[in-house]
């Protein structure tokens, strides 16, 4: 028989046919004309609405890669194909079927965009992320090298490119992880499935949630102490060739580089980095023994000047969490999951449930492996530091799911290797391992369903609602007031509604109490009057389904309040359509709106004497403590080296006595 033909009669060819008809039976459905009903989303969300042959197509995703896990040689290929393209199936999802991209905080990052285009510097007085603007400063800059001015089709497709991305980084760190091929394809298969906490979005944390897993990958992989693994290499396992110490001196540069980008960009993935290097340096994984401290004080002086006009007006919310371990758990778990729908229950509560199963098979994973004699440290604390910010801060209630984010690439190896502790065990052939991963992913990819796209019902814009938001820009002048629907005006100030994209300056968002009992709503008139002689009431379509879903509020309430503010004399509609309703009164409040008033442009730093000795004293530490950190990795190990790195640690000392003196003065006299 010719060999073409002899080669689809192999197992592998199986895998791409049941590939093939997994992804006809997933997409098909999807793209056919009035298949899926949008507005028709319960309580479920999307998965509500999907058709039953798509759910179908996702499981066949799950068998097929569970097949490949059985066969004992199944290609290059075969693996990847199956796993982009489960990857691809489970977030391209609303980039297809939405008419505009989802999320609203996505949008309001569009507004700090227009913001830099327009003046070209940050505005730290209008939001507590221009002390942060990295993330901004580098999108815009890319933007306008490729000459793009409408961002909307990035919004859509940034997250799918955001998760395909991410398994790059994984995929090197695997490299120092002593596994076999089935243990490795199975850990980027798992943090795929377990992708859905939802901040993949165009944000500062997608981004540099990348930044985190190359900084963790380059360490483990070329930094690792000592610098090759232990013992004879594993079938399945590949050798990591050692570098120069030229290449090792640009590695560290690139650590340096992206260390420093979170710094300037986010405000949590910076302390995880630190924290992960210094448990690292601390348990001996980590050969840069003073890199932890480098890190360290790059991030204090980033904090400690030039985000100044953060914690100048907010120490306590930078600083009030600390420490507090109970509040910050309750309030980013069980706080999240109070009131609301029993549905939206449900959804939080397979959040939990996932998250718990993916921790728990990770323990287990790492039970497994100390059974057959293989030490992972290193994946320890991987999976355990980002713990640690529960005793930093509630990070608005969402501290729970940024834990979660961090420790995956740590818990989804360990969770692999649960599965398959050592190579070899139970046969490259054997049936019992990808059987558990089969039934364990069928339960993750149903799960991931509900957890990823449960909240679609409000998390989704509706182009109504960008048309609300088109108006109020375009009757911005000098300022406008916005005052939309919410259930609690001092915890929850995030609108359901693309808010922000534009004149971030000009637009006032305020968060005005939604009445329960729509007989209350003559009470909005006079917000609205308070609130000045250009504003708006904004009542949405997807704030009205979060507060149904998030607060409890009864459903149909939404078309009860309109009923009830076009009844009263005072109000009248300047804007109309299915998903939002723009009010204005009709005798407003006397005299001109006041002028825009965005404050001193950004970076601010309040310099006094103190301040500049102490940034002079950061200027030369860092400086010094990056050159015996190059030095240490780049130059050959001589006499002349060890006396240069004694020395210039000696000399370090009272530098970092001064900066750290000259920042706690300066926490101290100016919070």
């Amino acid at each position: 028989m010719p060999r073409p033909a002899r080669r689809w009669r192999t197992p592998a060819a199986g895998v791409w046919l049941l590939l093939a008809a997994a992804l006809a039976l997933y997409w098909l459905p999807l793209t056919a004309a009035g298949e899926v009903d949008l507005d028709g989303m319960g309580g479920f969300g999307l998965v509500s609405v999907l058709p039953v042959a798509t759910l179908l197509g996702a499981g066949l995703l799950v068998a097929a890669f569970a097949w490949t896990l059985w066969l004992p040689r199944p290609g290059r290929w075969l693996p990847v194909a199956v796993l982009l393209a489960t990857v691809v199936s489970l977030h391209a999802v609303p980039a297809v079927l939405e008419d505009q991209p989802r999320f609203a905080t996505a949008w309001q990052h569009l507004g700090f965009l227009d913001y830099l285009d327009r003046f070209g510097t940050a505005a730290p007085d209008l939001d507590a992320r221009w002390s942060w603007p990295g993330f901004f400063a580098l999108v815009a800059f890319a933007a306008r090298a490729a000459g793009m001015d409408d961002l909307e089709g990035v919004l859509r497709w940034w997250p799918l490119a955001i998760q395909l991305l991410g398994l790059a980084p994984l995929w090197l760190l695997l490299r120092a992880v002593r596994a076999g091929r089935r243990a490795k394809w199975t850990a980027l298969w798992l943090f795929a499935l377990s992708g859905w906490v939802g901040q993949d979005y165009f944000s500062p944390q997608s981004l540099n949630y990348l930044f985190y897993l190359l900084f963790v990958a380059v360490l483990l992989v070329w930094f690792r102490w000592p610098g090759q693994l232990r013992g004879a290499l594993l079938p399945g396992e590949r050798e990591v060739a050692p570098v120069g110490r030229g290449e090792a001196a640009v590695l560290l540069a690139l650590l340096l580089a992206l260390f420093v980008a979170s710094v300037a960009s986010h405000q949590l993935t910076p302390f995880v980095m630190l924290g992960v290097v210094t448990a690292l340096a601390l348990s001996r994984r980590l050969s840069l023994p003073g890199l932890p401290l480098l890190c360290a004080v790059a991030l204090a002086v980033w904090i400690g000047f030039l985000a100044e006009p953060y914690w100048s007006g907010h120490f306590d919310d930078l600083f009030g969490g600390l420490g507090s371990l109970g509040g910050n758990v309750s309030s980013s778990v069980s706080g999240r999951i109070e009131g609301g729908s029993a549905t939206h229950k449900a959804v939080l509560y397979v959040r939990v449930a996932l998250a718990g199963g993916v921790l728990a098979l990770a323990a287990l994973g790492w039970w497994r492996r100390r059974r057959a004699g293989i030490g992972d440290r290193s994946l320890l604390v991987l999976a355990c530091v980002p713990f640690l910010a529960f005793g930093m801060q509630s990070y608005g209630g969402e501290v729970a799911l940024r834990v979660f984010l961090f420790a995956l690439p740590g818990a989804c190896v360990l969770a692999a290797l649960a599965l398959f502790p050592r190579p070899g065990a139970g046969g490259e052939g054997g049936w019992r391992a990808p059987l558990a991963a089969l039934l364990a992913g069928l339960v993750l990819v149903l799960g991931f369903l509900v957890a990823r796209w449960g909240n679609e019902p409000f998390e989704r814009v509706r182009p109504g609602e960008v048309a609300a938001m088109e108006y109020v820009y375009r009757h911005d002048r000098p300022t406008v007031r916005l005052l939309w629907m919410s259930s609690d005006t001092v915890n929850d100030v995030t609108p359901a509604i693309p808010w922000g994209a534009r004149d971030m300056e000009r637009v006032l968002y305020e968060p005005t109490l939604a009445p329960r009992d729509t007989a209350h709503a003559p009470a909005l008139v006079d917000r609205l009057r308070a609130a000045g002689p250009n504003a708006y009431l904004m009542v949405s379509r997807g704030q009205s389904v979060y507060l149904e879903f998030s607060a409890g509020y009864a459903p149909g309430w939404e078309q009860r309040l309109r009923s009830s503010l076009d009844g009263l004399p005072q109000l009248r509609r300047v804007l109309s359509n299915d998903d939002a309703v723009l009010y204005e009164l009709k005798d407003k409040p006397a005299g001109p709106a006041p002028d825009p008033r965005p404050g001193p442009a950004g970076p601010r730093v309040t310099w006094t004497p103190v301040s500049v000795v102490g940034a002079l004293a950061a200027a030369a530490l860092l400086m010094l403590l990056a050159a015996r950190e190059l030095v240490r990795v780049g130059v050959r190990p001589g006499v002349r080296q060890l006396r240069w790195l004694q020395g210039s640690f000696w000399f370090a000392l009272p530098l970092l006595a001064v900066v750290l003196g000259s920042l706690v003065w300066r926490l101290v006299t100016l919070s």
